[in-house]
């Protein structure tokens, strides 16, 4: 009874969503509105936190890079099966990688395992984050639009909320003068206001997601053939290089444990059918929706029974 009151949140949360959407109770604009608000505040204030208290060690560069070498390795696998013909397209090597870590890894794990808990989950984000921003999203850039690594790509980067939020609040860490932040009135009162935004973060994360859940039969085959492959090898690849690598420098306990399965079973990034509308594939963005859309759906109904199995 206690795991079915940690999980049910999260199908109220999305049904919520959904039934704002069917119902027109809310305008596109205003979720619009919300989700531009939690990417760009709320999101970046958990995070902040997170960072600003995780006790680093060492052996987390070591993860964190693994993380980087995962996605790499399920972008390239990604081309390697797009020489297939049957199921060759140009977006499946993007679908193949990357994970949706803010927007559904963190409400995730948060609503199960706590807040407390949160820094287990946040450093698992921080490679993706940077893979994706470096290597996603250039390489797409170079495929779908023949447009190379620039300066403005480096800005866009650097001025990312999530990116500023992550480096600050490890930057804090590192320099130990995380103290402040309590102790300083003003910095103090500015920490407080971060922590607020926290607390909307993950209701409000799965209720714009929820509301987003809209799918499109026309796709229905390549879409089950797409995520079958994404789940089958980003779990497969995932524990050979946990086994081969990551076990080698650092031990997991079970929320590590929980963290690495999480971010495994995670969607594909949902800012993907927006690129490929704008690099000039708007035949595949219905696709690309529909994957993010059943990946969701997947990746709920998977943690749910893991998390009844494994706590």
């Amino acid at each position: 009874m206690e795991l079915i009151s940690k999980v049910l949140p999260i199908l109220i949360l999305f049904a919520v969503g959904y039934i704002i959407r069917i119902t027109n109770y809310l305008k596109k604009e205003v979720i619009d509105g919300l989700k531009k608000i939690v990417i760009d505040i709320a999101l970046p204030s958990v995070l902040f936190i997170a960072f600003v208290d995780l006790d680093l060690k060492k052996e987390y560069l070591g993860l964190i890079l693994s993380i980087m070498l995962l996605c790499i390795i399920m972008l390239i696998n990604g081309f390697v099966l797009n020489k297939i013909p049957k199921i060759s397209n140009p977006v499946l090597p993007y679908i193949m990688s990357g994970f949706t870590f803010g927007l559904i890894g963190i409400p995730l794990y948060i609503t199960v395992f706590g807040e407390v808990n949160l820094p287990s989950m946040a450093i698992m984000g921080i490679g993706q984050e940077f893979f994706l921003w470096l290597i996603y999203i250039s390489v797409m850039k170079l495929k779908l639009n023949n447009e190379k690594l620039n300066v403005s790509s480096i800005i866009n980067f650097l001025a990312s909320p999530l990116i500023i939020a992550l480096i600050l609040g490890i930057s804090i860490n590192l320099l130990g003068i995380s103290n402040a932040l309590y102790n300083q009135p003003i910095l103090r009162g500015i920490y407080i206001t971060l922590q607020y935004f926290s607390k909307i973060a993950t209701p409000l994360i799965l209720i714009v997601v929820g509301y987003g859940l809209s799918f499109d039969k026309e796709y229905t085959k390549l879409t089950i053939i797409y995520v079958a492959l994404r789940y089958v090898f980003m779990l497969l690849v995932g524990y050979i290089i946990k086994q081969l690598i990551i076990n080698r420098f650092i031990t997991f306990d079970s929320y590590l444990e929980h963290a690495y399965f999480t971010l495994l079973i995670l969607p594909p990034p949902f800012s993907l059918s927006i690129f490929v509308e704008k690099f000039g594939q708007e035949e595949n963005s219905k696709l690309v929706n529909n994957i993010t859309v059943v990946s969701t759906c997947v990746c709920i109904v998977v943690y749910i029974i893991y998390v009844f199995f494994a706590l």
